[in-house]
């Protein structure tokens, strides 16, 4: 009994390590200009957003986050999204296995953080701070400035 426990354990261990492998993998990509993200702009952060029309919480949880985001930031977070249905091959080339999926990425065009499913505001606000992405402090007088880009 002990001794299929321990296997199991070993099994389930064995599990994270490779997708922990997998996810390191993913993130430790060429330079964004040579994964198909022509739009991608320099100098400035951006979340890469794999959504499609079918998915419930790429509506009513990821797009709202990422809204928040792009104001927060005033203009200095770019926000490209891509239907994965539209969009395979680009999906299939980032390993995106659900929806939604984004992925952070530092002002060099290095993606640094990856999240499989919904991912609230704050996370993101922390995901982007980790790398040192802070949002800059909001200066009174002009509105926000929106950066979302649907592309598909």
């Amino acid at each position: 009994m002990v001794e299929r426990l321990l296997a199991a354990l070993v099994l389930i261990a064995a599990g994270v390590v490779a997708y922990q492998v997998f996810v390191r993998m993913r993130l430790a990509r060429p330079a964004i200009r040579d994964l198909g993200l022509v739009n991608f702009e320099p100098g400035r952060p951006a979340i890469l957003f794999f959504s499609g029309d079918g998915c419930a919480s790429c509506h009513t949880i990821q797009k709202p986050a990422l809204d928040e985001l792009a104001l927060e930031y005033d203009g200095q977070l770019q926000v490209l999204e891509f239907d994965a249905l539209l969009r395979s091959d680009l999906a299939d080339h980032w390993g995106v296995l659900s929806l939604p999926t984004t992925f952070v990425i530092d002002r060099r065009g290095r993606p640094r953080r990856v999240n499989h499913g919904p991912a609230r505001a704050d996370r993101l606000r922390t995901q982007l701070a980790e790398i040192g992405e802070a949002a800059p402090a909001q200066a009174g007088g002009s509105p926000p400035r929106r950066s979302v880009r649907s592309m598909e």
